[in-house]
């Protein structure tokens, strides 16, 4: 069974910045409706994003311990009902390149900006050199 983070997890990879988020965690009450909008992509891979709670996501009417959401194959905009005892939502960026589907890796991070009551992410998937524009993506609790 996958532990559920209840703390953020920092990358420590990339030299001089200590505001990389390799895996986040949001807090959330039971049966939260959380909106999800894909902003922009800017990669050669496959981008999308990992969601979890300890007790699960409805997404489309169904129940699921965690989903992924592609940006290519999603609706733009995506709500979803989150249920917890613990009070957290686990959130962070994944990509595949084509034979194999990745997340948290060497260089795989995301930069936290809040904008009034939207968190917007913004993704790195591979290389240290980055502006962090790999996939965009924004998180509204409603």
């Amino acid at each position: 069974m996958i532990n559920i983070g209840t703390e953020r997890i920092y990358n420590k990879h990339f030299e001089g910045r200590d505001d990389v988020i390799k895996w986040d965690v949001q807090p959330i009450t039971n049966s939260q409706l959380v909106q999800i909008n894909f902003l922009s992509t800017n990669s050669p891979n496959k981008q999308g994003i990992f969601l979890r709670t300890d007790k699960g996501i409805e997404a489309n009417g169904q129940l699921h311990p965690g989903i992924y959401l592609w940006e290519d194959t999603a609706p733009r905009e995506v709500i979803i009902k989150c249920f917890t005892e613990n009070g957290w939502l686990s959130i962070y960026n994944i990509h595949h390149n084509g034979r194999n589907q990745y997340s948290q890796g060497y260089s795989a991070g995301m930069l936290l900006q809040e904008e009034g009551d939207t968190l917007v992410y913004h993704c790195n998937d591979v290389g240290l050199e980055t502006n962090f524009d790999k996939l965009v993506f924004s998180v509204k609790r409603l």
